[in-house]
């Protein structure tokens, strides 16, 4: 069954004032038109955007089946669409392992997966063939690298677009956060003597000046080149498996393969006692049993609690199991904050739509890295608030 669903905000191109930044007339279009393609275990989501990434007109879901039958439903979708409204671009990313070498003869294939049926699969050729023409821009990730590229491109455009009237938004608080220190503290005196009426006439006269000039040098950072900028995020899914995507220095880590540090090792629980001795816990990931996937995946978390994953929501927020992911997901965090030094990670999936887990993952991950990184973003309260975050596409990056 293929569902398509329209986007509740965005109204028909050939009915939208210009002001929406689609045409009036229908004679003509504004802005880009971006097709987009997301692999998932359960369903594949196609959509199609205009003017912006986020400004989806039309969208359709797909359920995981076979790739003989999956992938020609999409192809149809998309040619279909093309034929209504010619795309700009097309980007694909879908769970792997997946081939990302352009030069390579499986560039754009599923590699190996453990997902039956679907090792050896030529994604990207499949969903192209017969409809797409050569000149359309064709990009192509994975599930978790894509989504981390949108999370980084969304900040870099609040960024770019913060003012001094914007100095209270979630933007102006993480830019604060990011780029403040001693030097620039606005709101640091001088008052040695508190007897010194004139002293703290003087403080309060001068105050409005270094705060703006504070503000300045800080926002000046923004567009310096050798000065510290955003560059680096991390993007974090727990769902079934886990998976993590990671942008540095502004652009998604390829290299001998992509990042899969969800299956890593970190510290395993005490309670969780000494794997393959009796009794402890062995973790659920078929390859390496207890990587972060097998310790803190949905189908472990299942496991705890002596449930089916689909039972997971009725689990209550109190269940030590939800202690355990927690661990082993902010154990992960901190190996990522040693190695890729993201100045923000974002925390997506199924699973992590608890709100309680993410909290349990912030003062948890604070704990792990035992002080040694020496950030507000991972030593205070407030710091981690913007550094660990939600994802703000929910279970939708």
């Amino acid at each position: 069954r293929v569902e398509a669903v329209e986007a509740a905000s965005p109204m028909d191109p050939t009915e939208a004032d210009d002001s929406d930044g689609f045409p009036s007339s229908g004679a003509a279009r504004r802005g880009p038109v971006l097709a987009g393609v997301e692999g998932g275990g359960t369903t594949w989501v196609a959509a199609v955007a205009v003017g912006e990434p986020d400004r989806i007109v039309t969208r359709a879901d797909f359920p995981t089946t076979t790739p003989e039958e999956t992938l020609p439903r999409i192809r149809d979708w998309l040619a279909a669409q093309h034929a209504e409204r010619p795309f700009d671009a097309l980007g694909v990313a879908t769970f792997g392992p997946v081939d990302l070498d352009r030069q390579s003869p499986t560039y754009g294939h599923i590699t190996h997966s453990p997902k039956p049926g679907w090792a050896a699969v030529d994604v990207l050729g499949e969903l192209k063939r017969g409809w797409a023409p050569a000149k359309i821009p064709v990009g192509f990730d994975t599930d978790v690298n894509a989504p981390a590229v949108a999370e980084f491109a969304a900040v870099q455009r609040e960024l770019e677009a913060l003012d001094g009237t914007e100095r209270n938004s979630s933007a102006g608080a993480f830019v604060r956060a990011l780029f403040e220190d001693d030097g620039d503290d606005a709101s640091e005196t001088s008052e040695t003597d508190d007897d010194d009426d004139a002293q703290r006439r003087t403080t309060r006269e001068t105050r409005p000046k270094r705060e703006t000039e504070g503000a300045e040098r800080k926002r000046s950072r923004l567009n310096t080149p050798d000065e510290l900028r955003f560059q680096n995020l991390a993007y974090v899914t727990v769902g079934t498996g886990v998976g993590v995507g990671v942008v540095c220095g502004g652009e998604p880590v390829h290299g001998l393969s992509h990042p899969e540090a969800g299956h890593i090792r970190v510290s395993r629980l005490a309670s969780d006692g000494l794997a393959g001795a009796p009794g402890a816990f062995e973790g659920t990931c078929v390859y390496h049993g207890d990587c972060i996937e097998g310790m803190a995946g949905a189908a472990a978390i299942a496991r705890r609690c002596g449930c089916d994953m689909s039972q997971l929501a009725q689990i209550p927020d109190d269940h030590p199991a939800w202690d355990a992911a927690a661990h082993y997901v902010a154990g992960m965090c901190a190996t990522l904050v040693m190695v890729a030094s993201p100045q923000r990670i974002v925390l997506g999936g199924g699973v992590l739509q608890r709100k309680t887990l993410v909290a349990k993952i912030r003062e948890s991950l604070r704990f792990q890295l035992g002080g040694y990184v020496r950030h507000d973003f991972v030593e205070k309260t407030s710091g981690l608030k913007h550094f660990l975050v939600a994802s703000r596409h929910g279970n939708e990056a």
